[in-house]
């Protein structure tokens, strides 16, 4: 499996910052609650050094420690909450995305890239039972997801071109395009066709639709995406019935930014 090319570190790199970083990526739905030899094993530091982390996050409330386990608290969201205030593109695509659903029906997202990953920033609610889920918040490789795919689609060619170079290449699914080669043949396509749609090579089950949210200058900053049920909405219906939905409430976006 390929690996993810890390960039240079500049010559002011704060090694500390980075520890921070990692200790806080060190939890996640599997490691909710961790001892210091866990947080010290999955983070790569030394018992004591991450013993010194843990404590000093305990110190300022991002971690709490019960008995030898350690795991964070709601004070970690004021990071991510720090985040979406700098992204007024959330706030003004809220109603948008909520408008794509009443009239589609389907849940429906706001996703930016960030390096290789796409992130989910804000996302429509829908009241109808076994709709899929979208996960605010949580990173995917962007070369297998709709949004993903449509936003390194149109970024200019070289950008274009380092990112699938640099992305990591994964059968996530049985569905999924397992070569370079195949996804760089779809980027063209989505680029060409102005849309993406990934059929069940997240998640089985799953297929999306996405389209890009373009500036002044025709650069993506950001995407809208459809999440499906296969065994609700085929392929053909997503691109006839909910593609022209979702096409033209995009463009009503007021920040197809300057």
């Amino acid at each position: 499996m390929a690996v993810k090319s890390e960039p240079k570190e500049p010559r002011d790199f704060v090694g500390s910052v980075k520890h921070v970083l990692d200790v806080f990526k060190a939890f996640d739905r599997n490691h909710q609650q961790m001892t210091l030899s866990a947080v010290s094993e999955r983070t790569g530091m030394t018992r004591a050094g991450a013993r010194r982390y843990l404590l000093t996050l305990e110190h300022l409330g991002y971690i709490a420690k019960d008995d030898r386990l350690f795991r964070l608290t709601a004070k970690v969201l004021d990071l991510g909450f720090a985040f979406m205030d700098t992204m007024p593109l959330t706030d003004l695509a809220r109603p948008y995305l909520q408008r794509i659903t009443r009239e589609t029906g389907e849940i429906a997202g706001l996703a930016v890239l960030d390096r290789g990953d796409i992130i989910h920033l804000v996302g429509s609610t829908v009241e109808r039972q076994l709709a899929p889920t979208l996960a605010i918040g949580r990173r995917f490789n962007a070369l297998y997801t709709s949004s993903g795919r449509v936003i390194v689609a149109f970024l200019n060619p070289v950008g274009r071109e380092e990112l699938l170079k640099s992305g990591v290449i994964a059968a996530i699914t049985p569905h999924s395009l397992a070569s370079r080669e195949r996804i760089r043949a779809e980027l063209e396509l989505v680029q060409h066709q102005g849309y993406a749609v990934v059929d069940q090579e997240m998640e089985v089950g799953i297929r999306s639709l996405a389209v890009p949210v373009l500036d002044r200058k025709e650069a993506p900053v950001a995407a809208v995406t459809v999440l499906t049920n296969v065994a609700m909405v085929t392929k053909r219906q997503l691109i006839e019935q909910i593609l022209p939905v979702v096409r033209r409430i995009v463009r009503e976006i007021p920040t197809q930014a300057p």
